[in-house]
């Protein structure tokens, strides 16, 4: 018997999500990578990856992702995010994103990389784009609204202290403990007290903890899901590699606590390889 990809309850959205999520950059914004983009698409969905995750920026992402669920639309929970920190600059980051995805509506528009104090300010600013993304909730055109962020977590803080967002999607694997400012230890207990919907990004390090002498994707994978997160949003490299992690997230029991240890220790030599990389984005 095929077993079913698990589900965890989305904070308080009363949506049941997926365990593991399909990210849109990398291998599948690529235009010149569009017909095996839209296979793994397709089959990720088949599979019961129905929360498909992409973003304006992400080159040809949003149109890649729009290809691929024509018919299937109401299959999908789909997410995109505008980097506008303007409120003119978000309403066409929404009209351009509904153009290229193919649909009326988004189940969920993510306020992209919030990564400094001057970007919060700007953000709620008078003209700032959250007007945009309240309107757009407001009218029913997007369902809910989150926030990214994977340079400080104490900007993602400010931004959930100030803004009731309806989840938050941040860093999460074994190098990222040890950095200076470890969104595992600064901002997961917090994130979790609000009872919003948590989903992590940067589960396999930019790619860069998969291989030879480090880990698996499907031990990364299930290192996040040990963690009080509810869906891990994951840019499969490629076909292979996404039926690992389907299989992996059909499989995944809680990792023991040494277990999880043991493999933080295994990512400490490549710190600044990955979590010191991204946090310094952009």
């Amino acid at each position: 018997m095929v077993q079913t990809m698990p589900k965890r309850a989305y904070g308080k959205t009363g949506v049941q999500m997926p365990v593991f999520s399909l990210g849109g950059a990398y291998a599948l914004q690529d235009p010149n990578n569009k017909p095996n983009a839209i296979a793994m698409i397709r089959e990720a969905i088949e599979a019961g990856v129905y929360y498909l995750d992409t973003a304006r920026n992400y080159r040809a992402s949003e149109q890649i992702f729009g290809e691929a669920i024509a018919g299937m639309r109401h299959k999908v929970f789909l997410s995109t995010k505008s980097d506008a920190r303007d409120y003119d600059g978000a309403m066409r980051d929404l009209q351009t994103s509904l153009k290229n995805l193919r649909t009326d509506t988004l189940d969920q528009w993510i306020v992209h990389h919030v990564s400094y104090p001057h970007e919060v300010e700007r953000l709620f600013a008078k003209d700032g784009a959250l007007k945009a993304f309240e309107k757009a909730k407001a009218e029913k055109v997007v369902r809910f609204i989150g926030v990214s962020g994977h340079n400080d977590p104490q900007v993602l803080k400010t931004m959930l202290e100030r803004f009731p967002f309806d989840m938050v999607l941040f860093p999460l694997n074994p190098s990222e403990v040890h950095h200076p400012r470890s969104f595992t230890r600064e901002f997961l207990p917090f994130a979790q007290k609000l009872g919003i919907g948590l989903a992590v990004m940067k589960v396999v390090g930019l790619g860069r903890l998969v291989g030879e002498g480090k880990f698996t994707a499907a031990e990364l994978l299930h290192y996040a899901l040990s963690y009080p997160i509810h869906t891990a949003v994951i840019v499969p490299g490629d076909m292979r590699q996404l039926r690992e992690l389907i299989e992996a997230a059909r499989t995944f029991k809680p990792l023991p606590p040494e277990t999880m240890r043991a493999m933080e220790q295994r990512a400490k030599p490549f710190v600044e390889q990955v979590a010191g990389v991204y946090h310094n984005w952009p």
